[in-house]
């Protein structure tokens, strides 16, 4: 039996797995659905895909890359640094790949956890944590007629690399994160490219430098320097968190993002349908130097009319004007929740994860269900971030994850469950924060789900959350 079965290769994986090594757990194995590890960085590799934390900030504190190359990492540096990652624990033989979970539940006799795989095979684990991550599951919007269109059309999540766009009618939906960075990358090369907007962006300028071969020397020499420039990263990123936290403090930000498109959009009336008319912060602030100058090639044209349908040659807008395309790409985003969908739960007493979590998914700190022993989420319900890096979070949840182990240990215990009481505690916790802050706005975000619930995001500081978590409280667990 493995002390700790790990779902995920992702960061969060990877970063349990590290720490399980550091403090001399060696029976433990991380399982991962596809062939490499990535998580995130894995599945999305779209053009133009790239991190919007500062590189030397998006790194485990354990594993510094002085190497980045520039301020804000691209996509296949991130996953070429996690292959390093994922090469250390294969040589050890602590990963299996292609191994994807479907079905797990608690056996009470045993006190331990039963998994299954979707080829049928079975392995047991004293402690289960599922690094499953959120951004891989495609969200498609739900237009009619979506299935008749006869062009190519496909996911940002699913790029089709094997397609050229060169001299093609391609038409984006959506103008979310992911949208923001391809669109820039493929507009000039294109015929012509439709931008459906369904709600403009608060954005914010990304300010992208190249690191020189010198200073990545300075940065491996000198770690001190390198640690210098991620706290001052941290800090300020810190003090962001007080525009969103508190809807009144925005005010600097808001001013920020007003002069970054009066700046690259000269144009009143574009720039007046570039202007968002919610609160800044209640959806992602967005980062990008190079969307807006996008928008203004001759070839591209912003689309703010609603798309109504979909029919075989292209888009019918809510004016009934019709947009021939060749090519549709979906950038709308992901289903954060849909991580669990095809994966069974069954805890304590017979008890199963989705009924739990059908009224509003909850876990003490984000990390541990009340009613599932032994069983912990990293970047669980609440513990997302509008502001700072979410390996910050991680950390700080695996930091938790390894002081219940050394509080088992002093019990005696082989299980440990967090209590309905502490769970609810940290839901009214993240509750009483949403109230004031952006996220609360009144516009639809991914952050909230349909009955205005907060389902996504920490309502307070990095630094507060790592507080929170920093030990295991009396009371907060049961041990057994």
């Amino acid at each position: 039996m493995l002390e700790y079965a790990i779902i995920g290769a992702g960061f969060g994986g990877i970063a349990m797995a590290r720490a399980l090594h550091a403090a001399g757990v060696a029976n433990f194995r991380v399982f991962e659905k596809a062939a490499e590890v990535g998580g995130t960085w894995r599945e999305n590799h779209y053009p133009g895909a790239a991190c919007d934390v500062p590189s030397h900030l998006y790194s485990l504190a354990d594993a510094p890359n002085p190497a980045w190359t520039r301020l804000f990492p691209q996509q296949p540096e991130i996953q070429a640094h996690l292959r390093l990652l994922g090469a250390e624990l294969a040589a050890r033989g602590q990963i299996e790949f292609q191994w994807q979970l479907s079905a797990a539940s608690w056996d009470a006799q045993d006190q331990s956890w039963l998994l299954e795989n979707a080829q049928g095979e079975r392995c047991r684990a004293r402690a289960l944590v599922l690094a499953l991550g959120g951004l891989h599951v495609p969200a498609y919007p739900e237009i009619p007629g979506l299935d008749s269109f006869s062009g190519d059309s496909f996911h940002s999540a699913r790029w089709r690399h094997d397609l050229p766009l060169a001299g093609k009618r391609v038409a984006v939906i959506g103008t979310g994160a992911s949208a923001i960075q391809f669109i820039p990358a493929i507009a000039p090369q294109v015929a012509s490219l439709a931008v459906c907007q369904r709600s403009p962006a608060w954005l914010m300028p990304r300010t992208d430098v190249e690191f020189s071969p010198r200073l990545r020397r300075v940065f491996t020499r000198w770690p001190w320097l390198r640690k210098t420039l991620r706290g001052s990263i941290f800090t300020l990123l810190e003090l962001l968190s007080s525009a969103l936290i508190h809807r009144r403090s925005a005010f600097w930000a808001r001013a920020m993002s007003r002069h970054h498109l009066r700046k690259q959009v000269p144009d009143p009336d574009l720039r007046a349908r570039l202007t968002p008319d919610y609160p800044f912060g209640c959806k992602r602030v967005l980062i990008s130097s190079d969307y807006y100058p996008a928008l203004q090639l001759p070839q591209v044209e912003l689309i703010d009319t609603p798309v109504t349908a979909i029919e075989p040659a292209g888009l019918v807008l809510a004016d009934s004007r019709r947009v021939p395309v060749d090519v549709l790409i979906h950038g709308t985003g992901f289903r954060p929740l849909d991580v669990l969908s095809g994966l069974r739960i069954v805890g304590r007493d017979g008890r199963q994860l989705d009924v739990d979590w059908a009224r509003r998914p909850q876990a003490h700190l984000g990390i541990s269900p009340h009613g599932y022993p032994n069983l912990h989420f990293l970047l669980g319900p609440n513990t997302a971030l509008g502001h700072n890096s979410v390996l910050y979070m991680i950390e700080s949840q695996v930091r938790h994850i390894l002081a219940l182990r050394k509080a088992m240990q002093a019990q005696g215990a082989r299980s440990a469950e967090a209590t309905a009481a502490a769970q609810q505690r940290y839901l009214d916790r993240v509750d009483r924060g949403f109230g004031d802050s952006a996220w609360a706005g009144g516009c639809h975000s991914w952050y909230v789900d349909a009955a205005g619930q907060n389902i996504a995001l920490w309502t307070g500081s990095c630094v507060g959350y790592r507080w929170l978590a920093r030990k295991v409280r009396d009371g907060d667990y049961v041990f057994a």
